[in-house]
C-alpha cells in the first residue's frame, strides 16, 4: 500500500511536470526517490503482536531500514505456524501429537525443528541428570497439569501406585533418537511434553529469522521468554524485568530489572500453575526422577544463556534440581548465568545468584 500510494503521487508530480524534464531527468528523480526510501528512511521502532503457543508474542525492531520491514509481519506469523506444526499438544497434527500415538516399536520422521529441539531435551537431560525431561507428560496427566486436566475444583492428589505407573514410562532411554531424522518409540506408554522447551525454540527462531534480514537491535518475547541483541529505540542496552514470584497473582511488582546485553533471559517458577488442596500447594513442576511436584522452596529460576530453547530447559531443570545443584550446574556450564528466588516462611524471598549473574545483567 505504502508503494503504491507513493508512485501514485510521483506520477501526478511528474505530469504536472514533465514540460520541464527530459524522459532522462524523470527516471533520475524516481531512482532518486525510491533511494531515499530504501536506504534512508528508518523507522523509530517496529513492533509486531500477537498470539501463539497458548500465549501472546511482542517483536520489537528499533532503527530498521523500511526495506527490512517489508513483510515482516507475515514472516513472523509464518514461522510461528510452522513451529505450531511440529509442537503443539492441542493440534492433532502435529508431529508431537502424532509421536504420542505411534505404537511401540514404530518410528516417524520429523522436521528438522522437531529434532532439533529433541537434541536440546536430550543434552539437558543429561546436564541436569534427569532433572528436566520431556518424557514427563504421563506424570503431568496423572497430577491433572496436562492438557484436559479436570477441574481445579474436582482435584485430588494420585496415589502411589498410580504415580509409580507413570513413572514407569518416564525417562529418555524410551525415545530412540539414534537415527537422524527419525524418532521412535521404544515404550508403549512414553509420551512427549515440549512446554518447557517449545517457546524457547521459536523465540530463537524468531531471532534467527531477523538476523537473517540484517537485523541488528530487536527483542523478541513469547510469553516472558525473551531474546534480545543490540539497543532499544533509545538507543540503551535492553531491560528485562524479573517479576516477585507471588502465588496466584499474575502481576506482582518487578524484584530485579535485568541489562543483560546480547541473549536470552528465561524464568521458570511454581507462581502461576499450582493446585492449593488440604491447605498444601501442589506445583506443576514436576521432578521426572520422583513423580511427585517439587517441593524446595524454589519459587523461581531466571537463566541467562545464548540461546533461548537451552535457558528454557535449564530453568525447568534448575528449579527440580534446587539452589545447591542448580548453581553448581550452572557454573559448569559456558556463558550460563542463573539467579534463584527462594520463598521464605513469611512468603518473602531470598536470591541465590552464580558468580556472574551480576556482572552479566543484574542491576
Amino acid at each position: 500500500m505504502f508503494l503504491s500510494s507513493f508512485f501514485h503521487r510521483l506520477s501526478s508530480l511528474l505530469k504536472i511536470y514533465r514540460r520541464q524534464f527530459t524522459r532522462v531527468q524523470c527516471t533520475t528523480l524516481l531512482l532518486g526517490m525510491l533511494f531515499l526510501i530504501l536506504g534512508c528512511d528508518r523507522s523509530t521502532e517496529h513492533v509486531v503482536r500477537g498470539t501463539t503457543m497458548g500465549t501472546t508474542y511482542t517483536v520489537r525492531v528499533p532503527h530498521a531500514p523500511v526495506r527490512t520491514l517489508w513483510g515482516l509481519e507475515q514472516a513472523i506469523h509464518a514461522r510461528l505456524v510452522q513451529v505450531n506444526a511440529a509442537m503443539s499438544a492441542y493440534s492433532p497434527e502435529s508431529e508431537l501429537s502424532r509421536f504420542n500415538a505411534l505404537p511401540v516399536g514404530d518410528s516417524m520422521a520429523v522436521s528438522e525443528d522437531f529434532e532439533q529441539v529433541m537434541r536440546v531435551s536430550l543434552q539437558v537431560f543429561i546436564q541436569t541428570e534427569g532433572a528436566f525431561d520431556p518424557t514427563v507428560k504421563p506424570l503431568l496427566d496423572l497430577w491433572g497439569f496436562g492438557p484436559g486436566s479436570p477441574p481445579r475444583e474436582a482435584w485430588h492428589p494420585p496415589d502411589e501406585d498410580a504415580v509409580n505407573r507413570a513413572l514407569a514410562a518416564v525417562g529418555m532411554e524410551h525415545v530412540d533418537m539414534s537415527h537422524s531424522g527419525r524418532l521412535g518409540k521404544l515404550h508403549p506408554d512414553v509420551q512427549l511434553d515440549l512446554g518447557a522447551v517449545a517457546k524457547g525454540f521459536a523465540v530463537d527462531a524468531l531471532a534467527k529469522l531477523l538476523e537473517g534480514r540484517g537485523v541488528q537491535d530487536y527483542l523478541v518475547d513469547i510469553g516472558g521468554d525473551i531474546r534480545l541483541a543490540g539497543r532499544n529505540a533509545e538507543g540503551k542496552p535492553w531491560r528485562v524485568g524479573v517479576n516477585s514470584p507471588r502465588r496466584g497473582r499474575e502481576w506482582d511488582g518487578i524484584f530485579l530489572v535485568l541489562q543483560p546485553g546480547r541473549g536470552a533471559v528465561l524464568t521458570s517458577g511454581d507462581y502461576r500453575q499450582f493446585v492449593e488442596h488440604q491447605d498444601q500447594f501442589f506445583s506443576h513442576i514436576l521432578d521426572p526422577r520422583t513423580g511427585r511436584p517439587v517441593a524446595n522452596d524454589v519459587a523461581s529460576v531466571t537463566v541467562m544463556g545464548a540461546t533461548a530453547v537451552h535457558a528454557d530447559a535449564l530453568a525447568t531443570g534448575m528449579m527440580v534440581l534446587g539452589v545447591e545443584k542448580g548453581l553448581e550446574l550452572a557454573e559448569s556450564l559456558s556463558g550460563v548465568e542463573v539467579m534463584f528466588l527462594v520463598r521464605t516462611a513469611d512468603d518473602d524471598f531470598w536470591s541465590a545468584r552464580s558468580p556472574g549473574f551480576n556482572q552479566r545483567g543484574g542491576l
